[in-house]
């Protein structure tokens, strides 16, 4: 059942700080474009750097609200992202519609699994792979085929299947939520971090995959993940325990640099530079979630463990 977000004592201490975080983002990026040389409004606006500013004003402040609604809500933002994302992955790596459809189709069903039924929610990839692998066995259409079904299995463990953990820890956590929003502000700084800090240049960290991540740059993920932690340190639950949040922006971290390289040697392997044109400076959907994708499930993992250890 959906939730008033007014009604919870958390939503307004969290709101002020994503909104001052937001505002010391366009301050930055004033700044930094003034310092190029850049300061009219004009040049100011066309910058990249302003407009995924402008895009993140938009997209925290929904993530944070669909977060205290819940409910269908939150099924309906992770469905979308979900099935934009592989969509945009579909067209990436060339899957066939009728893959695709499977892809999708199952992804939104993990989302109603992970919701209403998580008792079988690791049942999910196991299942895909029987769904989807049944596919050329029916149709008799093996050529090619698989490439197509490796290609969804892979599309549904790096999409489809971390995105239902988004509906999963809320739903299975009484912390979920405070959980979720650590995560998806650490995500979203450790990011920024990273692109801050690489401008130090330095030994690269992985050349043949993508040739601007830097050592100099992971170190900026670590950075941004910790602040992102500090900000909302307000929603950190006090069950966890401080070997918990130390893992857990180390994992976030890892995360945020482990999601962008899995998307980097994809996009690397079918020379494609964006996987799409949907948000404003960053491309496609799958270009922005790409962090959260693996930081979203190895983080919990990584919290439960550690806050599991530190208990004993």
């Amino acid at each position: 059942m959906p939730h008033n977000p007014f009604a919870n004592a958390l939503f307004w201490p969290v709101a002020w700080r994503v909104a001052l975080t937001l505002l010391a983002g366009l301050g930055g990026v004033v700044l930094a474009e003034r310092r190029r040389g850049r300061g009219s409004l004009g040049q100011l606006t066309s910058s990249t750097l302003f407009l995924r500013v402008r895009t993140w004003a938009w997209i925290a402040p929904l993530f944070v609200l669909s977060l205290f609604v819940g409910g269908f809500v939150v099924f309906a933002l992770a469905a979308a992202i979900a099935l934009q994302g592989v969509a945009e992955y579909a067209r990436l790596v060339g899957l066939e519609r009728r893959y695709l459809v499977l892809l999708a189709a199952w992804s939104v069903i993990g989302l109603l699994v992970a919701s209403l039924a998580r008792r079988y929610f690791l049942f999910l990839p196991l299942g895909f792979f029987f769904l989807v692998s049944l596919t050329p066995i029916l149709s008799g259409e093996v050529k090619g085929a698989h490439r197509q079904v490796s290609g969804a299995i892979f599309g549904y463990l790096y999409i489809g299947l971390p995105m239902a953990y988004l509906v999963f820890v809320k739903a299975a956590e009484r912390w979920g939520v405070g959980f979720l929003l650590v995560v998806g502000l650490a995500v979203a700084l450790s990011d920024v971090g990273a692109f801050t800090v690489a401008a130090l240049k330095g030994p690269k960290l992985a050349p043949s995959v993508s040739p601007g991540k830097t050592w100099s740059g992971a170190a900026g993920n670590l950075l941004g993940a910790a602040l992102g932690v500090a900000i909302l340190w307000v929603a950190v639950p006090k069950v966890w325990s401080a070997l918990g949040v130390a893992v857990l922006v180390v994992v976030i971290a890892l995360g945020a640099v482990w999601g962008d390289l899995i998307e980097s040697f994809v996009k690397q392997d079918f020379s494609v530079k964006d996987a799409d044109e949907a948000l404003a400076g960053f491309g496609g959907v799958l270009d922005r979630v790409d962090s959260l994708l693996v930081a979203l499930p190895l983080g919990y993992y990584a919290l439960l463990v550690a806050n599991n250890l530190a208990s004993r």
